[in-house]
């Protein structure tokens, strides 16, 4: 192994075997010393870009006579990052923060009174109230100018806006289309410029369904660019951002008899803007839907499955993995049982006899100490599935319930 004296030694060959004289090669940029001085280099025609990176870098450990500077696909010069001070990051600017209070992402399903109103598939007819419509909305061209305390009473005077909806196609801000460059400067990861970032605040009120009492309460945005803060009855919720993605809080603890009031606060960018950068029309606001759903307080949280079909792609398993939540502070009854019916396009039951599991032991499944634990909480043998193609694209239903002894 080359000592690093040795090594050093050898890129300074390199480097001198490869420069030549001024007058005949291409000029390499100009770079700023540490000492404050500027110095031209030129390169023989046709050295590698193999030896141009042993060139640089042997300037760089040689004494610091080169300070190479990131810049922008464009040649604008990245910015000069702030002095820290005192005050405290706001999570926009943090990358570490993508979320606060905000619930585990996971997949779109709906809770429903019966088997037979779940295989109709009507969210309308489940335990679901839609939030989208009029809201009242203010529009400011800077966090600075915005309002600080409107969610702790409800606003006056105030312009309305339909949500879903971006900001600027109602006519707040500028529609952005940009295909690689990023759409506001001083680029500076992951500080957002202070002269260029609107603000929605946006708040409306809403009445929880009586027959909602004793229920776990979800507040679902289907997306809201670039990130946001939401408060509930004067209190903070939480925090979001991926703009593209849902974000859900429990609001349960929030709510409160009669009248509700949601207040929710958009800034334009965020430090997920430098990631969500791409060839598309940049839009701000409360941009998919908006609605609460109530579950049990043991509630199916979630869910995954994998059909695995056999060597000849005949039969299948079909293996079951349920999250479930228990919610209420107290231990899970000892007769819950979750089941799981797969139904055909025809809403006919496939398997014999549901799969069924004690609510108790997937809560509180345990974890070998050296190994994992299978994916199938619950597995079932399928003859002879109808097969899903682009020209068949036929489906199944999966249907997972939980019942308790009464």
């Amino acid at each position: 192994m080359l000592s690093e004296n040795k090594l050093f030694k050898m890129d300074i060959k390199v480097m001198e075997h490869n420069i030549e004289d001024i007058g005949n090669a291409p000029q390499l940029d100009n770079h700023k010393s540490d000492a404050g001085s500027f110095g031209k280099m030129r390169l023989r025609r046709g050295v590698s870009s193999t030896l141009m990176r042993l060139l640089l870098s042997i300037l760089l450990i040689s004494g610091g006579m080169l300070t190479v500077k990131g810049q922008l696909v464009d040649g604008t010069p990245t910015a000069i990052a702030p002095v820290p001070d005192a005050i405290q990051k706001p999570p926009y600017e943090v990358p570490e923060i993508t979320s606060i209070n905000r619930e585990r992402s996971r997949a779109t399903a709906y809770s429903f009174s019966s088997i037979a109103a779940a295989l109709k598939g009507d969210r309308e007819a489940s335990a679901y109230l839609p939030l989208n419509g009029s809201w009242d909305f203010r529009y400011d061209s800077l966090p600075e100018l915005a309002p600080r305390d409107f969610y702790k009473d409800k606003v006056k005077g105030w312009d309305k806006i339909e949500v879903p909806s971006s900001m600027e196609m109602e006519g707040y801000g500028r529609p952005i289309y940009k295909s690689a460059v990023y759409p506001f400067r001083p680029v500076n990861p992951p500080y957002i410029p202070e002269t260029d970032n609107s603000v929605g605040s946006y708040q409306r009120s809403f009445e929880i369904p009586a027959d909602w009492k004793g229920k776990n309460i979800t507040l679902h945005f289907g997306g809201v660019s670039s990130c946001f803060n939401v408060w509930i009855n004067g209190r903070f919720l939480g925090y979001g951002e991926d703009s593209f993605l849902p974000s859900e809080f429990n609001i349960t603890p929030y709510l409160q008899k009669g009248t509700n009031r949601i207040s929710v606060q958009v800034l334009r960018w965020g430090d997920g803007a430098y990631l969500e950068d791409q060839d598309q029309w940049r839009l701000s606001g409360i941009q998919r839907e908006v609605y609460l759903m109530a579950e049990p307080r043991i509630r199916i949280a979630d869910f995954f499955y994998q059909t695995k079909l056999d060597s000849l792609y005949q039969d299948a398993e079909l293996e079951i993995r349920p999250r479930l939540e228990n919610l209420t502070g107290d231990t899970v009854p000892p007769g819950m049982v979750f089941k799981v019916q797969l139904y055909d396009a025809q809403q006919k039951p496939v398997l014999v006899k549901p799969m069924e599991k004690a609510a108790d032991s997937i809560i509180n499944e345990a974890y070998p100490r050296l190994d994992n634990v299978p994916f199938g909480l619950l597995q079932s043998h399928v003859r002879r599935p109808h097969k899903w193609s682009d020209e068949d694209p036929y489906l199944y239903t999966l249907v997972f319930s939980l019942y308790d002894d009464h």
